[in-house]
């Protein structure tokens, strides 16, 4: 058996990390208006946040479809002539994308190799952990089920919040279904905040008069996990926002100083839902964790 590891670029990897770490990694489609693009392949986060402000003054919308499954079909084809017999395909939470249902359904399709779909639950950090972790265990030589057992153990931990200049994105996509507060309209007072559910599925979370706001509110969340017998990775998330990306840096390293804070780009196929001016953060279990040990 030669395990292979898929994932798409909606996982935050990029191209030169994938081959450094031989993970399949396809770029996740963009379109604006008729013309497509391909995530981190000829549309950079920069280049896609400088669009999509341009597309609004001709009400353009950017839209983010499923990958296709001719790409995915091409994609094993080419994996089973280098001699895999498996890989495991890490997709994005079901909550916002169906890929992973609709590569469960066509999996009877792909006769060059045996393709098993993995729901990721999350997005961007939260989900490129996930696929580092079973490209580290398969060229270790671990077993499918070992594979997914610490993957059931990861994805267990994971956590990610954002805050939003706007629900529009998200209402436009269909992505988010808001609680909204009898007499009151949650919308549109202050900045949106957004959660993931443990299943995966995206969530209103309340309001934030500032950013700043919504991230005490999510420090406190992240002190939970920090204080558990765990060690914890976590990132800070942003759509194209360099000056208040240094001061959720500073913020967080002032609340919590022995704690790491990676920093990490909301890419295109997450930006199309979440919009510009979006910050989040997210965490879990560090995934160097659960990579066993060699003993030899």
């Amino acid at each position: 058996m030669k395990i292979a590891v898929m994932t798409d670029t909606s996982s935050g990897i990029s191209f030169d990390e994938a081959a450094q770490r031989h993970i399949t990694l396809l770029p996740a489609p963009i379109m604006f208006g008729n013309r497509q693009y391909h995530e981190y392949l000829d549309l950079s986060t920069a280049d896609y946040y400088r669009l999509m402000r341009l597309a609004k003054t001709k009400k353009v919308v950017p839209t983010a479809p499923q990958l296709s499954m001719k790409t995915i079909q091409a994609a094993c084809q080419k994996l089973a002539s280098e001699g895999y017999t498996d890989v495991i395909v890490i997709g994005p939470s079901l909550g916002i994308s169906g890929f992973v249902n609709t590569l469960a359904a066509y999996v009877e399709n792909v006769t060059a190799l045996h393709v098993r779909p993995w729901d990721s639950r999350g997005v961007l950090t939260v989900m490129g952990d996930q696929v580092r972790l079973a490209a580290a265990m398969v060229q270790q030589g671990a077993s499918i089920t070992d594979v997914f057992a610490q993957l059931t153990a990861l994805r267990a931990t994971v956590h990610s919040a954002f805050v939003v200049d706007s629900m529009k994105p998200l209402l436009r996509t269909g992505e988010v279904n808001p609680r909204h507060a009898p007499g009151s309209n949650p919308l549109y007072a202050g900045k949106p905040m957004l959660t993931f559910e443990p299943s995966g599925k995206m969530r209103y979370a309340g309001s934030a008069l500032r950013s700043k706001g919504a991230l005490s509110d999510f420090l406190d969340s992240l002190a939970v996990d920090l204080s558990g017998k765990h060690p914890v990775k976590t990132t800070i998330l942003n759509a194209d926002q360099p000056e208040t990306t240094q001061q959720w840096v500073a913020i967080a390293r002032d609340r919590f100083p022995m704690a790491t804070f990676d920093v990490a780009p909301i890419g295109p196929s997450f930006g199309v839902h979440v919009g510009d001016g979006a910050m989040g953060l997210a965490w879990s279990q560090d995934y160097h964790s659960l990579i066993p040990k060699d003993e030899n």
